[in-house]
């Protein structure tokens, strides 16, 4: 029976981990080697059942673009993440996460963090999302989200916090990464109608190198930031594969060789009194390629606790969009379709380790088609129940 690597090096792992002296702290478990350094475990297993508005079965399936993939009530195992962090001392820590789904198994992150109390600084290297990723509270991501910084990169990061008060804070960051290839993913959990993103790196002879910078601040609850990445499409891969070849026109809008790339962005929110609300706008240039989109989201956390026996329910309602400028009529492939998303969502939470997620997305898609393709439907219900620990 052939073992994976990753699985392999978690039962490496667990195994070491036998007779090592352990504590229980903050809800995570610390595990003492030998050497002094600590080990703290941490995971998540998500199980999801999906409803996609639209009719299954072969009949009904595009075999020529291959659009969809499964239009009938499925479930899944979204999936399983083992994580461990090694605790040097209290300034350095590497942790890596383990990755489990129902067909592959893998490395997702790995990086080493290193804190710098005196200059108020935290170095990152490894591979993680960027620096200007948000963790989200729903399984779907925006549009935006999934389009520029759900993917995972190689970088070294710094991010600076400056205290002005006690609630009043100046925050900075620069980051220096290998450019992610450009690639598909869905806009949401069904696996129809991908669009273009900033995808998980890959080793691309011709690699690029990618240059950013953040700024922002924090204030009773307040926050906002911005940022501006540049770089150069990897040569060949991004512009001849992922754009040139896939988008059938992309030739009549110039110079196809044309290798520019940028993206940047804002975001504005507030987290007080169970109160979340955010909003976001990002705009990119890929080779020829201008896009730009937004979301603005918000919610509010009920303690149920006292008449249902579960910790809260957080009601949360999102809108969001992602759109070509200029010319999306010449470019018909689903890639560069304008998007439109609704999330209405209802996140409950059992206890700290469990939270049940019920969301529905409302998907508005502009085909280019002439006349008007009506038989995109894909409006999406998930169920997921989430246990971490």
């Amino acid at each position: 029976m052939k073992i994976k690597k990753p699985l392999l090096l978690t039962l490496i792992l667990c195994v070491a981990l036998v007779g090592s002296v352990f504590t229980q702290e903050k809800d995570k478990l610390i595990y003492a080697t030998e050497s002094g350094l600590g080990i703290q475990l941490s995971g998540e297993v998500e199980m999801e059942f999906i409803d996609v508005e639209g009719q299954g079965g072969f009949s009904h399936q595009d075999l020529t673009y291959q659009k969809v993939k499964t239009r009938s009530p499925h479930m899944r195992i979204d999936k399983a993440v083992f994580a461990t962090k090694i605790i040097y001392n209290e300034n350095l820590s590497y942790e890596i996460q383990f990755r489990y789904d129902d067909d592959d198994a893998y490395v997702d992150k790995h990086f080493a963090t290193l804190k710098i109390p005196k200059i108020n600084t935290v170095f990152e290297i490894g591979k993680n999302r960027p620096l200007v990723h948000m963790k989200r509270r729903t399984e779907g991501y925006p549009l935006i989200g999934t389009a520029f910084w759900k993917g995972r990169e190689y970088h070294v990061t710094s991010n600076t916090a400056f205290a002005l008060t006690e609630n009043i804070k100046l925050i900075g960051g620069l980051s220096f990464a290998m450019k992610r290839p450009l690639a598909s993913d869905d806009a949401a959990e069904d696996k129809s109608f991908k669009m273009l993103v900033y995808g998980d790196y890959q080793t691309k002879d011709g690699q690029t190198f990618e240059y950013g910078a953040v700024g922002g601040f924090e204030a009773y609850g307040l926050y906002g930031m911005g940022w501006y990445y540049s770089s150069k499409l990897i040569d060949d891969f991004d512009w001849k594969t992922q754009l040139s070849q896939t988008l059938a026109q992309y030739d009549l809008l110039g110079d196809r060789t044309d290798l520019t790339h940028w993206w940047y962005g804002g975001r504005v929110g507030f987290d007080r009194w169970n109160i979340r609300a955010r909003a976001e706008y990002i705009e990119s240039l890929d080779g020829l390629l201008p896009r730009d989109g937004y979301y603005a989201e918000c919610s509010y956390r009920i303690n149920v606790s006292s008449f249902l026996p579960i910790k809260n329910i957080e009601p949360l309602f999102r809108f969001g969009a992602l759109t070509v400028r200029d010319h999306p009529e010449l470019l018909g492939e689903t890639a560069t379709w304008d998007r439109e998303m609704t999330t209405l969502a209802l996140l409950t939470r059992i206890n700290d380790n469990l939270t049940l997620k019920f969301e529905y997305y409302l998907l508005n898609e502009v085909t280019g088609a002439e006349p008007p393709d009506d038989s995109v439907k894909d409006n999406q219900f998930l169920t997921q129940i989430s246990f971490g620990f």
